[in-house]
């Protein structure tokens, strides 16, 4: 792996910033970060840290407990030599702490409109392919329903290359279970766009280029 490549350094980065992430526990980490450093052996690079909000609580009383949570990571982040850590500001709902280095950024984000989650989050380590090479995190993730019937409804939206990878690894390891269904099916009825838009999407034509950028590692 090429050390002076831009995702390396993101990704070395990333894992300086998940001790300090993990200290607030009622976030869990979830999406791309989570399945390719946690669950798969490592099979893409992955460089942001979407972060689910555990507690079922009302947006009302949510939204301060996420952004106060997230002023404290990032004014921890801000201690750091080297590290500039920024909490977004733009609109009241903007949940986003950017972390930048003179070689690196990378964002920090919760979804303003999914709170909770359908099982408790398990505390995981880093897979040993990670480990090996960034060293050693650990912090709470969302239980497999959770984070792939996200990923599901992702793939359904976005139409990114990556989503598509990430579901095609659970699909080739035949993991696609009952349960992890019924993920897809609480997050498909929790989406913030029509269920027929959702599952009938305008299917867009994917470049090589992102599938190669996004997946490469």
């Amino acid at each position: 792996m090429d050390i002076q490549a831009p995702y390396y350094r993101q990704v070395a980065l990333l894992m300086q910033v998940l001790p300090y992430v993990a200290v607030e526990r009622e976030f869990a980490l979830k999406g791309g970060t989570a399945i390719n450093l946690f669950i798969r052996d490592f099979p893409r690079l992955s460089v942001d840290i979407d972060l689910a909000w555990v507690p079922l609580e009302s947006r009302a009383i949510a939204l301060p407990h996420i952004r106060d949570a997230l002023a404290r990571i990032a004014a921890n982040l801000q201690q750091q030599a080297g590290m500039n850590a920024v909490l977004q500001a733009n609109r009241s709902d903007e949940m986003r702490v950017v972390v930048t280095t003179d070689s690196a950024q990378i964002k920090i984000e919760v979804s303003p409109v999914a709170r909770g989650t359908l099982y408790p989050p398990q505390e995981r380590e880093v897979v040993g392919a990670v480990e090996d090479v960034f060293g050693y995190a650990s912090l709470p993730v969302v239980s497999l329903p959770d984070l792939y019937g996200g990923k599901l409804c992702a793939a359904l939206d976005r139409q990114h290359p990556r989503d598509f990878y990430d579901v095609k690894l659970l699909l080739d390891a035949q993991e696609l279970n009952r349960p992890i269904f019924n993920g897809f099916i609480a997050y498909l009825l929790s989406h913030n766009r029509p269920l027929a838009e959702v599952l009938s999407p305008r299917w867009r034509k994917i470049l090589l280029n992102p599938f190669t950028v996004n997946s490469a590692g």
